[in-house]
């Protein structure tokens, strides 16, 4: 459970029971939250997928760009998450990684699938092993195109 306290102001106080964070949503918006939830998640996963088999990771980052509606409600209607780092393993395994966490593990993701197009970008060891590449979901047509009309409606541990 989540428990959300008005503070003052626009301050809120939030907590899962474990830790207590501090939200002030004109630093930090409700949807800069939700978008690190989705891209943590992951993170989280793609980092453990290489844990759990041995490998070397480093350098990990990821990007996430999205697009919303213009007019309320204004729903996601595309992401378009960029991994990049530095591993020992073939591409395909680093793939894998990725592909594991957005089309089976990430229970965040995996909850806007059916609304939103899901584009990844992979960028291991300094080359792009996939680009703009799609996943089934939504409205997704398997392009790269990121200009189409907008008419689109958790982890491993």
């Amino acid at each position: 459970m989540i428990k959300i306290r008005h503070l003052n102001d626009h301050l809120y106080e939030a907590t899962n029971g474990k830790d207590i964070i501090i939200v002030d949503p004109k630093k930090y918006t409700p949807i800069d939250f939700f978008i690190t939830g989705l891209g943590n998640c992951s993170a989280y996963d793609v980092v453990a997928l290489a844990k759990n088999r041995g490998s070397k990771l480093e350098n990990f980052e990821l990007e996430i760009e999205y697009k919303r509606k213009s007019t309320f409600p204004k729903i996601f209607t595309e992401f378009h998450f960029i991994y990049k780092f530095e591993t020992d393993e073939e591409n395909m395994i680093a793939k894998r990684w990725v592909l594991s966490s957005l089309e089976t593990y990430c229970s965040t993701i995996n909850t806007i699938r059916k609304t939103s197009k899901i584009y990844y970008t992979i960028i291991s060891n300094g080359d792009v092993i996939a680009y703009k590449e799609s996943i089934i979901s939504g409205e997704a047509t398997h392009t790269h195109d990121f200009d189409d009309d907008d008419d689109g409606f958790g982890c491993v541990a």
